[in-house]
């Protein structure tokens, strides 16, 4: 008896644990890699050398996007590519995308598109 409650009470932590890590994707959806660039870099501020375009695709909205960081980040990222992204809900001027190693990278929006 004691051995089935053990079990038991196994089970529901378990699915107790499933259930939380869940919700900590919510609000992501899946959002397409339209387009790609590497800025290139400025002799006068080296600061800015690994810096990016890039135009994500997220339901019916194009986000034109820059940012900045280490090339490792941003290697598997290729046109066509999809990565879960969500709006950043207070200002709604950065997009949290998640890459594949669970790194959440902040694009910072310049501009938005509706495709015709």
């Amino acid at each position: 008896m004691k051995t089935c409650l053990l079990a038991l009470s196994c089970c529901i932590a378990l699915a107790a644990m499933l259930a939380y890590a869940q919700n900590a994707d919510e609000g992501y959806q899946m959002a397409k890699v339209v387009a790609f660039e590497r800025v290139a870099a400025n002799a006068q501020h080296m600061e800015g050398s690994d810096g990016y375009k890039i135009s994500m695709r997220m339901e019916n909205t194009i986000y034109v996007c820059r940012t900045s960081g280490p090339a490792a980040t941003f290697i598997d990222w290729t046109a066509g590519k999809e990565f879960p992204a969500k709006l950043n809900a207070p200002n709604g001027k950065v997009l949290l995308v998640k890459n594949p190693d669970g790194q959440v990278v902040e694009l910072n929006i310049v501009g938005r598109k509706t495709p015709k």
